[in-house]
């Protein structure tokens, strides 16, 4: 699993890129709520190259975006493909997340 992160207008936007497994969903945590900073009033998690998220990253998505709440950073996942789309719609992920079809669509939710 690869993050890298860019910032839009106060805007994190984490790229994730690989799987969401129980070997790294600590790192994912880690690099997602590190890589937030006092100015950033929101985060989007690009997930358009992210291959495989389970149980255990569902868990971590849950817990990552349950602290930047707490830190009052709205939290929105963006592009999820093929079988991470699936698992979100089997999970009920988007009741509890912001699930857009794009990064410039959350963007746009987020400036409004």
């Amino acid at each position: 699993m690869d993050v890298t992160t860019e910032r839009h207008e106060g805007v994190l936007c984490a790229r994730v890129i690989g799987r969401i497994e129980p070997r790294n969903a600590g790192e994912f945590q880690t690099a997602i709520t590190g890589a937030v900073q006092n100015g950033d009033r929101a985060v989007i998690l690009d997930f358009e190259e992210l291959a495989y998220i389970g149980n255990v990253g569902l868990r971590a998505l849950h817990i990552t975006a349950r602290v930047l709440r707490d830190r009052n950073a709205r939290v929105a996942v963006c592009a999820p493909q093929g079988v991470v789309a699936a698992v979100f719609a089997g999970s009920g992920v988007d009741r509890l997340i912001a699930v857009y079809p794009t990064k410039a669509a959350a963007l746009a939710a987020f400036r409004e």
